[in-house]
C-alpha cells in the first residue's frame, strides 16, 4: 500500500489507534530509521516526545540522523514490541528539522520533555538548560502510515 502525502490521522476509538497513542504518550525509548547517502538504513535508538500528532526529537546537530534527513526525509519510527513482545507500532512518515532549536521548543514542551525524561537526564547529569544547548536540533516526525498489530 503506497504512503498517502496526508498526514496520518488517528482515531482514538480503533484500539489499534488508541494502542498506539498510549505507547506513544507513555514509551521512553523510539527508534529511528533514516536511509543514509549509500542507501543503506541507519536506525538509533532516540528519546522523544509526543505532541500534536508528532515525535519531537532533539538531537546533536553533527549526527548521521540530522544528515540523512537533510538528504532524504522520508523515515521510519517504531515503538519497541512491548512486554508481551506482540505489540508492534511502526510509524511511516516525514521528518523536518525546525527552524526553532530546542531551547525555544522547551518554552513550549519544556516540562512534559523534563517530567518525561527526569530519570535520564539526572542519570547524564544534564540539567534541561544543558541539554537544549547540546541537543539543539528539534527533528519532526509527521507520520504518514501506521503499521500496527
Amino acid at each position: 500500500m503506497p504512503i498517502s502525502d496526508a498526514p496520518f490521522v488517528f482515531d482514538p476509538a480503533d484500539e489499534v489507534h488508541a494502542r498506539a497513542l498510549t505507547r506513544l504518550d507513555s514509551e521512553q525509548i523510539g527508534w529511528l530509521a533514516t536511509t543514509g547517502r549509500d542507501g543503506y538504513p541507519h536506525a538509533v535508538p532516540i528519546w522523544f516526545l509526543w505532541r500534536d500528532g508528532r515525535a519531537l526529537i532533539f538531537s546533536e546537530p553533527a549526527t548521521a540522523k540530522v544528515r540523512n534527513i537533510r538528504h532524504d526525509p522520508r523515515v521510519a519510527f517504531h515503538l519497541e514490541a512491548g512486554d508481551d513482545h506482540e505489540q508492534l507500532t511502526v510509524l511511516r512518515g516525514t521528518a523536518e528539522l525546525s527552524a526553532q532549536p530546542t531551547i525555544e521548543w522547551l518554552e513550549s514542551v519544556g516540562e512534559d520533555y523534563a517530567r518525561k525524561y527526569r530519570g535520564g537526564l539526572a542519570g547524564l547529569n544534564l540539567t534541561l538548560p544543558q541539554m537544549a544547548a547540546r541537543y539543539s536540533v528539534v527533528i519532526e516526525i509527521t507520520p504518514r502510515q501506521l503499521i500496527s498489530w
